[in-house]
C-alpha cells in the first residue's frame, strides 16, 4: 500500500507491503519538495510513482495537513439534521466547502465540524485520477497520527491519552483520547507567559488536564500529571523540545518514530534524521483503519 501525506510545498510518502506473518514491512519512503501547493498537487504523486519506481499500485492512502482544513464545533440532537446549512453562519462560503461531522466528548450532542474547500480537494482527486489510481482512504493529519499511537505505540491500551503535534518550533495541535473517545480538538501556541490556547473543541471538563500536559511538556518534565501519556511529533522546524526527547525512554512522553516505535538502541539515529523521521508520523492511516 502506498500512502502520501500532503502539506503546502512538501510531499512523505510510504509504502508498505506485507510479510507472511502479516506484519508490515515499510519498503519506499521519503519526501519531495516544491516552490508551492499547485506544484505540489500536480506533480508530487507522479514524481513519486516515476521516481520511486513504483510498480503494481492501483490506489493509495491520502493524508491532508490539518492546515488545508476548518474546524468548528456544533451541538445538535439530531445527527439526521448535521449540515452546514442548519448549523453554519455565512450561506456564501458553504457551497465552496466539503463536511464531516464527528462525534466528540461524552455528550451525545457534540460534534467536531472538519471542513475543506472543495476545489483543492477536486485538484488533488483530479490528480490521482490522471494517474489512473484510486484513493483507498482519505485522512486528515493529527488523526492519522492518532491511528499510529494506537497500533504501534499501543496507546490504545490507555485510559488517557494526547497526541501533540509541533506544527512549529511553538505551535502545537492536540487531540486528546478518554476512555476510548475523542474528547478534545484543540490547537496551542508556546509564549513567553506559558502557554495561549488558540482553538479548543470538545469537553470543557477534559481541557484543563490537557493544558496542564501541554504545560509540563512545554517546560521539558517528563511525568504528566492527570493523563497517562503524551505521543509527540513534529512536522516543520526542530522545536529544542522535540530534540531533548530524541534517544530518551520516558515512560509519559513519547516520540512517535515509526520507523523505530520500540526505541531500539541499534536503530537510534542522530538529531537530524530523527527529526526527518518524526514528519512521517501522519501517514500512520497505513498502519490503521480511520477515515475522515
Amino acid at each position: 500500500m502506498l500512502g502520501i501525506s500532503i502539506y503546502n510545498g512538501r510531499v512523505n510518502f510510504i509504502r508498505t507491503s506485507k510479510l507472511r506473518n502479516n506484519d508490515l514491512c515499510v519498503t519506499h519512503h521519503g519526501f519531495y519538495t516544491y516552490s508551492n501547493l499547485n506544484k505540489t498537487i500536480s506533480n508530487s504523486i507522479r514524481d513519486i510513482i516515476k521516481k520511486e519506481k513504483i510498480t503494481n499500485e492501483t490506489s493509495l492512502s491520502l493524508v491532508l495537513d490539518s492546515q488545508f482544513c476548518l474546524f468548528n464545533q456544533v451541538f445538535c440532537e439530531d445527527i439526521d439534521s448535521l449540515n452546514f446549512h442548519d448549523n453554519l453562519s455565512g450561506a456564501s462560503a458553504i457551497k465552496h466547502l466539503d463536511s464531516y461531522y464527528y462525534p466528540i466528548g461524552a455528550r451525545d450532542d457534540q460534534y467536531l465540524g472538519i471542513h475543506v474547500d472543495k476545489n483543492f480537494k477536486q485538484q488533488v482527486t483530479g490528480a490521482i485520477d490522471k494517474l489512473g489510481l484510486s484513493i483507498k482512504s482519505m485522512g486528515i493529519g493529527i488523526f492519522s497520527a492518532e491511528k499510529l499511537a494506537s497500533s504501534l505505540f499501543d496507546a490504545k491500551s490507555l485510559n488517557k491519552y494526547l497526541i501533540v503535534r509541533f506544527v512549529t518550533s511553538s505551535a502545537m495541535e492536540v487531540l486528546y483520547v478518554n476512555d476510548g473517545l475523542f474528547c478534545l480538538y484543540g490547537r496551542y501556541n508556546i509564549v513567553k507567559k506559558g502557554l495561549k490556547e488558540i482553538k479548543a473543541i470538545g469537553s470543557k471538563v477534559d481541557q484543563k488536564d490537557v493544558r496542564l500536559a501541554l504545560e509540563q511538556i512545554a517546560k521539558g518534565r517528563k511525568s504528566l500529571s492527570h493523563i497517562d501519556r503524551a505521543f509527540v511529533y513534529q512536522t516543520s522546524g526542530q522545536s529544542k523540545i522535540v530534540k531533548s526527547l530524541i534517544n530518551k525512554k520516558y515512560k509519559d512522553v513519547v516520540l512517535m518514530n515509526l520507523f523505530n516505535h520500540k526505541n531500539i538502541s541499534s536503530l537510534r539515529q542522530n538529531i537530524t534524521t530523527s527529526m526527518s523521521q518524526l514528519t512521517f508520523a501522519e501517514l500512520g492511516v497505513l498502519f490503521g483503519s480511520l477515515n475522515v
